[in-house]
């Protein structure tokens, strides 16, 4: 209260001093005493603020560099995406090649079975090839179908991490 009193006692002076009247030291001390508590005020919350300030600037500033860090993550993961798209695209293509030449492989090899000895030497060493390109057959499509797991993964990835992005530039 005692604060209130003086800004009354304060009004009541400065009401007399516009009047004309003189005004008493006192008074002039009060208000002096007022402005530098104000002033001393001002200077606290211009700090304060300026603190606020800084903090935000740094936020700002650490927001950017993540952001720069996740547009170069991003772009590394689309490279490397687009890249495993390619190595898919060939090996699905291969595969294809492979299948056509095995179905050449065995079209021979049954028409190769009519003839004597030699026919059936002939089938033989068809027989070869034909086991040896399924099995690369089979081996590429078990790369093509750990590449598809592996792009899965990539992908999960980074859904995740753009949620928790998104998780944590909204909080």
């Amino acid at each position: 209260m005692e604060g209130s009193q003086e800004t009354d006692h304060y009004i009541r002076e400065s009401a007399e001093q516009s009047s004309g009247l003189p005004v008493p030291r006192s008074t002039l001390e009060l208000k002096l005493q007022c402005s530098e508590q104000a002033l001393l005020a001002l200077r606290a919350q211009y700090l304060c603020l300026r603190s606020k300030l800084n903090e935000k600037d740094q936020i700002i500033e650490r927001a950017r560099a993540e952001s720069c860090m996740n547009a170069t993550a991003m772009k590394k993961f689309v490279e490397e995406n687009q890249r495993l798209a390619k190595e898919c695209s060939n090996l699905l293509s291969q595969c294809k090649k492979l299948e056509r030449e095995c179905s050449l492989y065995e079209n021979d090899r049954e028409a190769l079975m009519d003839f004597g000895n030699e026919a059936d030497q002939r089938a033989k060493t068809a027989e070869n090839r034909i086991r040896e390109l399924e099995i690369e057959v089979e081996n590429l499509s078990e790369d093509l179908q750990f590449h598809n797991r592996h792009l899965a993964q990539k992908e999960a990835q980074m859904i995740e991490a753009i949620n928790t992005q998104c998780c944590c530039s909204g909080g």
